[in-house]
């Protein structure tokens, strides 16, 4: 059983009245899942939609050549697999849990019923938007070709994205190792290492107790223009 409390932190359902959202909580099933388990391949796609109750999921596809591309991450509260439902179409990715996670799923029928509600329409909208901007802002980064510039174009789109404004300037609050920066900009880990040792040598970047800070995110911005 899904606790309607539990449903408030996803903001789709922010604006349900508290009515709604006890029929909405019936809709769902609970799944948990642990790190690097897979949640979904890209043929199981269409199914089933999914709201990130507890953990971190990665969106990832597997290249020609055999190497991983992560597409994006999703965090607590967020949601993933609507679009598939509303197309019929399947994804190319692959969804895995890249932290223990619980995760509330919701299938095709029970996902066309709460789409009966306005408020839930408008917001999967919004969100439909947002999704559609991470994607120009992955083109983005695969546009420059020295990896310095791919770089410091991803942090600050992280930046704006998931930044928090704090004395050092803005935190980057999720945690992403450089094997999955690599993966996001198109570079060895190696290149990863070494730009982000580059970086802070210049205060570009921040570093502190494993956190990444940057004290002006303008400055990557500046760092592009010399490409």
């Amino acid at each position: 059983m899904v606790d309607t409390n539990s449903l408030k932190n996803i903001h789709i359902f922010q604006a349900l009245p508290e009515e709604s959202l006890e029929a909405a909580a019936l809709l769902f099933r609970v799944k948990h899942f642990e790190k690097n388990e897979i949640i979904f391949h890209e043929e199981d796609t269409g199914h089933y939609m999914y709201f990130i109750k507890k953990g971190r999921v990665k969106v990832s596809r597997l290249l020609p050549n055999g190497k991983e591309m992560i597409l994006a991450f999703h965090e607590e509260g967020e949601y993933f697999g609507e679009m598939a439902l509303i197309d019929g179409r399947t994804s190319p990715a692959t969804v895995t849990s890249a932290s223990s996670s619980t995760i509330y799923v919701l299938d095709s029928k029970s996902f066309h019923r709460l789409l009966e509600q306005n408020e839930i329409n408008r917001a999967i909208l919004v969100n439909l938007c947002a999704r559609c901007r991470d994607a120009w802002a992955q083109i983005e980064v695969l546009t420059f070709h020295n990896a310095k510039a791919r770089i410091c174009t991803a942090l600050y789109q992280l930046a704006e994205k998931r930044g928090i404004p704090c004395s050092e300037g803005i935190e980057i609050p999720v945690k992403i190792t450089h094997k999955e920066l690599s993966d996001m900009v198109g570079v060895s880990r190696e290149t990863v290492t070494r730009v982000l040792s580059t970086l802070q040598g210049e205060n570009t970047i921040l570093i502190k107790s494993r956190k990444m800070f940057i004290p002006d995110p303008e400055m990557l911005i500046e760092e592009l223009l010399t490409y």
